[in-house]
């Protein structure tokens, strides 16, 4: 059993559910300020993540390749418009006014497309190393009370997309672990944490306009191009 996946989606449903007893006790200005803290406590892991980088032109190549691709497709916006779709059918449409299928949907994709979730599903099926995600859900517990507080019922009942992406993340690992190599998992490793770090960045409110989801076809094109860029530099 993976247990950085199975830690995460069940702290995060905890979180949530504490969110919607609190309901509206929990002050904004708390909530406001553990944003901040989340979001700095998401930069500090993205750092100790890229330090492990074995071939760092490999990782930034990946970056800008995979950043392209994102953005030539338009990644980040089909993500969150096919997320959006999906919600406001569940909600039923009239039943929610605009800003709430907004909410949630930044909730749907915070929890289950954000790269630090991808990447630490990923690395755990990889490596058994659950540390990523066991680390992730002390985030995840804060924030779905947050927002469990904000939006009610509808936010523990998310921890189940969250648990079958995971879930499917952690089992496709298997088809590259073959030819995965010590440097490649360290390359995968800084790529996850530069991913990480945005998303920190994003959170605290630094850099508000980053679309971190375009950047999420890094984390499989880092197995080739590390492979190739080792093989051709030794």
């Amino acid at each position: 059993m993976p247990i950085g996946i199975t830690t995460d989606v069940l702290i995060t449903c905890l979180g949530a559910v504490l969110g919607v007893v609190l309901g509206t006790r929990l002050p904004d200005s708390l909530k406001k300020a553990l944003n901040n803290t989340l979001g700095i406590a998401a930069i500090a892991m993205g750092i100790v993540l890229i330090l492990k980088v074995k071939n760092l032109s490999a990782v930034v190549l990946t970056l800008v390749i995979g950043s392209i691709l994102g953005e030539l497709v338009m990644l980040d916006d089909r993500i969150r418009k096919l997320v959006t779709g999906v919600v406001h059918k569940l909600m039923n449409g009239a039943a929610a006014d605009e800003r709430f299928l907004a909410q949630v949907s930044a909730v749907v994709i915070l929890f289950c497309c954000g790269g630090t979730g991808w990447y630490g599903a990923l690395n755990e099926g990889l490596t058994g190393d659950g540390s990523i995600l066991i680390t992730k859900s002390i985030l995840d517990f804060v924030t779905a009370c947050i927002f469990g507080s904000i939006l009610g019922k509808i936010v523990p009942m998310l921890c189940i997309p969250q648990a079958i992406i995971y879930g499917a993340l952690f089992l496709g690992s298997g088809a590259v672990q073959s030819f995965i190599t010590p440097d490649i998992i360290a390359d995968f490793s800084a790529t996850g944490g530069i991913i990480t770090l945005c998303a920190g960045l994003s959170l605290a409110g630094i850099k508000k306009d980053l679309k971190v989801l375009n950047l999420l076809p890094s984390l499989i094109l880092i197995f080739l191009i590390s492979s190739a860029w080792t093989a051709l530099m030794g």
